[in-house]
């Protein structure tokens, strides 16, 4: 596949240049790298994943501890109305001992010898396990990757346009004096002084929506940095600029390789792994058991007095003949195992969707925004004709008001462009495994 620098138009490059000169980045705001920095150390959801992470691999130490001896240390007491044999006849010379008050105590060792692979795959299910957990953690970390910088150019995206939308309400007032003072003097009409109110009663309007999405999608940012999002701070101070990045290239390995390096597809080769440890497990179960035993034991009787102190060693077997869960529970391994590997087949043509898709979309949203900026100095040039032509009696206020609305669609097109291409970049990123470039 070619590269995505050679796929993507210069224009890229020199957007990127052209754009640079947009307005300078606010001083003592967060850059896009220290909101995504605090996303991923400060997140509870980030917490939680690596919390499960340290479990997995306790479970790995659990699983890893079924191969060492059981050691168990055992005790009793009774005490009966009538005496009982405590320690049973061992020859007829050797009768048993009574009492009707006895205890003992003991240790017993018990070694699994074999278990039908039941323990080493259990160990290398655990293992697989912890594994998943990790992958799982990947894909929220590049979950919050992808919500913080998509919210953060939200933010200046909406910062954008309310910029442009105050620049407008101030010159609609402007505008609107200077009407009310042609209509006072009888040089337009009532109509023309009440289009002006409308277009500024609208842009009003407009200008109330975006503080309202403005300060939804801080609360959003300050919810994926971990901060209280209902805190009444309000959206916080950013930095950067919301500005065209030069075109990534494709990682060395090629996209597709590289999105195959993802927690997704990855956790999808594990559950393979996952599906058929299962079923191995479940044959082991019909398989025979076998432990070695072995013991110290010594008991008291009090009425008479007597003490006797015994030990053995010995092995235990057991051979399941029949147990009907456990053939169903063998034919269910072998099913999830064959779903595990159509799940395998799903992610890997996703994989391959969402590479393409990407590409296409970062190719497409770069040309828009080309676009629109090429619309935006031609709209900004005719609403400047239009104020000199309504200004000195050559226009009229249908032809300015329909110019100044195109410059303001012109602006918000522009804005929004810059935004997709944005949301592309990070899909792209998304898609071939380099949202880390985010943190760099």
């Amino acid at each position: 596949m070619k590269r995505t620098a050679m796929i993507f138009p210069v224009v890229a490059l020199i957007l990127t240049m052209s754009l640079a000169t947009a307005s300078p980045g606010r001083a003592g705001g967060l850059s896009l790298r220290e909101c995504v920095n605090r996303a991923l150390t400060q997140n509870p959801l980030a917490a939680e994943g690596r919390l499960g992470v340290e479990a997995g691999g306790q479970g790995l130490l659990s699983a890893r501890g079924k191969h060492l001896p059981r050691l168990s240390l055992d005790m009793n007491y009774a005490l009966r109305q009538d005496p009982a044999p405590f320690i049973p006849a061992q020859a007829i010379t050797v009768p048993a001992r009574f009492s009707d008050e006895y205890a003992a105590w003991g240790v017993s060792l018990v070694l699994p010898v074999y278990q039908g692979g039941q323990i080493s795959n259990n160990v290398d299910l655990a293992a697989v396990r912890r594994d998943l957990q990790e992958y799982s953690l990947a894909r929220t970390l590049n979950d919050l990757i992808a919500n913080t910088v998509n919210t953060y150019n939200k933010i200046l995206q909406l910062a954008s346009l309310r910029e442009a939308s105050s620049a407008s309400v101030a010159a609609l007032e402007e505008q609107l004096k200077s009407t009310r003072l042609l209509f006072d003097v009888g040089r337009i009409a009532r109509v023309d002084l009440l289009k002006v109110e409308v277009q500024l009663a609208n842009e009003r309007q407009r200008l109330l929506t975006l503080d309202e999405g403005i300060a939804t999608a801080g609360a959003t940012l300050r919810y994926l940095m971990g901060e209280d999002p209902g805190g009444g701070a309000g959206p916080p101070l950013l930095s950067d600029n919301l500005v065209v990045q030069a075109a990534p290239s494709d990682p060395a390995s090629g996209p597709l390789d590289a999105a195959r390096q993802r927690p997704e597809y990855l956790a999808a080769v594990k559950g393979v792994e996952e599906a058929e440890l299962s079923r191995k497990i479940a044959l082991g179960k019909l398989l025979p058991a076998v432990n070695a035993t072995g013991g110290y034991t010594d008991q008291y009787g009090f009425r008479p007095s007597y003490d006797e102190t015994n030990w053995f060693i010995g092995l235990q077997a057991s051979v399941p003949l029949f147990d009907r869960s456990l053939s169903v529970d063998l034919a269910r391994g072998k099913t999830l195992r064959d779903k595990a590997t159509e799940r395998l087949r799903v992610v890997d043509h996703q994989l391959r969707l969402e590479v393409g898709t990407s590409v296409a979309s970062l190719r497409e949203s770069a040309h828009r925004v080309e676009t629109a900026r090429q619309v935006i100095e031609q709209a900004r040039e005719s609403f400047r004709i239009e104020r000199e032509k309504f200004g000195s009696g050559a226009g009229t206020m249908t032809d300015l008001l329909l110019a100044q609305a195109a410059d303001i669609t012109a602006e918000a097109n522009l804005a929004q462009a810059l935004f997709d291409y944005n949301a592309a970049l990070v899909a792209y990123r998304t898609a071939t495994g380099t949202l880390e470039e985010y943190i760099r």
